[in-house]
């Protein structure tokens, strides 16, 4: 049986900050129970190989937090092949956590949870967090909008602090895989079928201002899968994840996209699922 936790892993990836958030929630209401964290940031590779080397030698009393944004109803890709890349350890306790920004939560936390019971962990929780939607920068009011608030924060530290009070009685703890199936079958079959490769087409096109780019190579700086290379301009590569980390923090507004028809898409399927509730924890 488990018994009480004395460190802990926050894993994530973040191209547009909120899951950076939810995992900085995390490790604050951890460190506040005295537990020795270890972050890591995947759009920083050194720190990937690094972890999981940590993860691997540690014996008993630690548990992997996970967190990724939701794309296309998925985990993002350097999430999941994190997952794939982990050691088996039996037992080990772990909590998948997403964000998503308002238009569906997906089958997400599903897919994170077999992949990580698949190397044997105990799924002790979870959690879906609603935040500002990745794609509506540029919108005034953005789907999530201002999320994740004080409210969303206030539940993830009660995730926390429930997990290592149950974890701390030397209870198995463990949740059924089941929680995270909370979409009608027909619906979470159809999330199943759609792909990032198959979104691609319809993402939009970026273009390139070769007039105002400096060439100063911040775009691939801040892309969280290494897929920009140059001739001398940003060329992006088949790895690319449309997070538009490029675009949006590109400081001489070099890049250009029109998002005026995905906009209306996003905003139609927010309202054709009508997702609630926006945050949830699963202890």
């Amino acid at each position: 049986m488990t018994g009480k936790i004395h460190k802990a892993f926050v894993v994530y990836c973040s191209p547009a900050g909120t899951t950076h958030h939810v995992s900085q929630t995390i490790t604050r209401a951890l460190r506040a129970k005295k537990i020795e964290v270890i972050e890591c940031d995947l759009s920083k590779k050194f720190s990937e190989t690094a972890i999981i080397t940590k993860i691997n030698r540690i014996k008993n009393n630690a548990c992997l937090f996970i967190g990724s944004p939701v794309y296309v109803s998925h985990a993002i890709p350097p999430v999941m092949d994190f997952i794939a890349r982990l050691p088996v350890k039996p037992d080990m306790p772990a909590v998948p956590f997403v964000t998503w920004g308002g238009v569906t939560s997906g089958i997400a936390l599903s897919e994170m949870g077999q992949a990580l019971a698949a190397k044997k962990m105990k799924i002790v929780g979870g959690a879906k967090i609603l935040a500002r939607h990745a794609m509506m920068w540029q919108t005034e009011d953005p789907l999530g909008k201002d999320h994740p608030d004080e409210s969303d924060d206030r539940i993830i530290t009660e995730m926390v602090t429930g997990i290592l009070k149950k974890l701390s009685k030397g209870t198995d703890g463990a949740i059924d895989l089941s929680d995270f199936q909370y979409h009608p079958a027909d619906i979470a079959a159809e999330m199943a079928k759609s792909t990032l490769k198959k979104a691609k087409s319809h993402m939009p096109k970026r273009k390139i201002d070769e007039d105002a780019c400096t060439e100063c190579r911040e775009c691939s700086a801040v892309c969280p899968t290494d897929a920009i290379s140059f001739t001398p301009y940003p060329v992006f590569e088949v790895n690319c994840i449309f997070c538009f980390n490029c675009m949006r923090l590109c400081p001489e507004d070099a890049i250009k996209a029109d998002f005026t028809k995905l906009e209306k898409r996003i905003r139609d399927r927010a309202h054709q699922l009508k997702e609630t509730p926006g945050s949830q924890i699963f202890i």
